[in-house]
Formats: C-alpha cells, sequence, structure tokens
C-alpha cells in the first residue's frame, strides 16, 4: 500500500472538504445544490486515486459499491416503510433516493477507502511509538466520531435549507448512531478486505519461493 502523502496533498484534501462540505454546513446564503456532494467527492477520488496502487483501487471500488447500495437500501427502508425522512429538489430519483447521493456514496467511500489505507498506514509508521495502545484503533475511532457528527450535522443543515426533513420520531440522535454505525461496518469491510489482500499476496510469495 502506498504511504507516499506530502503536507501538499493533505492541503489540498482539505480544500476540497472545505468548500464541497462548507458549501451546505456553512451559512445558507451559500447556495446548495444536490450535485456540489458527488462532486466534490468525485474531486477527491482522484486525488486519493494518484498514489494508490491497482490493489487498492480494486479495493476501494468495493467499498464504493457497498456504501451505495447500503445506504440505497437504508434511505429507501427509512422513507418508504416507515417515513422518517424525506429529500426534495433531487434532479432524479431512485425511488426515495436522489441520485447525486448516489454517486456520491460511491465516490465518497471509494475515496474514504483510498485515504484510510494510505493516511492510516503513514500514521502508525510515523507515530506509533508514541501512543501507548494500538494508533490504527484511535485513528478508527476519530474517523468513526468525523463521521458520525459529520453525517448528522450535514443533515441537520439540509433541514434548515429545506431539502430534507425528518418525520415520525426520527432525529439528528438517531442520525449520529446511524452514521457511526454505518462507517464501522464500512471499517470492517475494509479491514476484512484488506486482510485477504495481504493474505493473498503472502501466499503468491511463498508459492513462487518454492518453486
Amino acid at each position: 500500500m502506498s504511504v507516499n502523502r506530502s503536507v501538499y496533498h493533505f492541503v489540498l484534501e482539505f480544500i476540497l472538504f472545505f468548500f464541497g462540505l462548507g458549501s451546505f454546513i456553512f451559512p445558507s446564503t451559500i447556495p446548495f445544490n444536490w450535485w456540489v456532494i458527488p462532486v466534490f467527492s468525485l474531486l477527491l477520488l482522484l486525488l486519493e486515486q494518484r498514489n494508490s496502487p491497482r490493489t487498492n483501487l480494486e479495493i476501494a471500488f468495493i467499498v464504493g459499491f457497498f456504501l451505495m447500495f447500503f445506504d440505497f437500501a437504508f434511505e429507501n427502508v427509512g422513507t418508504l416503510l416507515f417515513g422518517y425522512w424525506g429529500t426534495s429538489a433531487s434532479s432524479f430519483f431512485v425511488l426515495a433516493v436522489p441520485i447525486e447521493v448516489m454517486l456520491a456514496c460511491f465516490f465518497g467511500g471509494a475515496a474514504w477507502a483510498l485515504y484510510i489505507m494510505s493516511a492510516h498506514a503513514l500514521f502508525v509508521l510515523k507515530f506509533q511509538n508514541r501512543f501507548n495502545g494500538p494508533l490504527r484503533i484511535y485513528l478508527i475511532i476519530l474517523d468513526l466520531f468525523f463521521f458520525g457528527v459529520g453525517g448528522a450535522a450535514a443533515e441537520w443543515s439540509l433541514i434548515q435549507r429545506g431539502f430534507m426533513y425528518y418525520a415520525n420520531g426520527w432525529t439528528s440522535i438517531h442520525a449520529l448512531v446511524a452514521y457511526f454505525a454505518t462507517w464501522l461496518i464500512l471499517h470492517i469491510l475494509l479491514e476484512t478486505l484488506m486482510r485477504r489482500k495481504s493474505e493473498i499476496r503472502f501466499s503468491g510469495s511463498v508459492t513462487a519461493n518454492t518453486h
């Protein structure tokens, strides 16, 4: 896996997050369009893939597809069966889900996976000796906290702007738990895929050495 990331790389990621998420998290005087989310997700994916080996890309696309289909099922169940939430103003809906959200889940999920495989490895390589426990676990907890709070805050902002609503007892606390659980599932999936990749690589090395 690649761990070659420069300060410049992190700065670019921060700028994309700031302007992408800021377009609807910050004051409502800034115009919002659903296409903001997949566009910035795609830019993050393109940025991440520059330093990623092909095997990492394969894993990232699996994670992206999983997040897209998981979110599609979750959103439709929540909207159509329980009436917990709904959205409006999308350019096209696939059942109850905006097409822009589906694309954002795929691009964003793949970009997230590439980031975790690269950045977490870099942090562990450089800073593990400064922590008493496993640094990777701390990084995962931080990631879960970020997406739990960030996802709930983003939906709250969409509600304030009139692009989304909650109903039937669903609140931002439920959204926080849902995002936290979703990214926990993603971490488990990513860990499983990475372990399988390592096992295949190890098996290939052993086979090559025996011939």
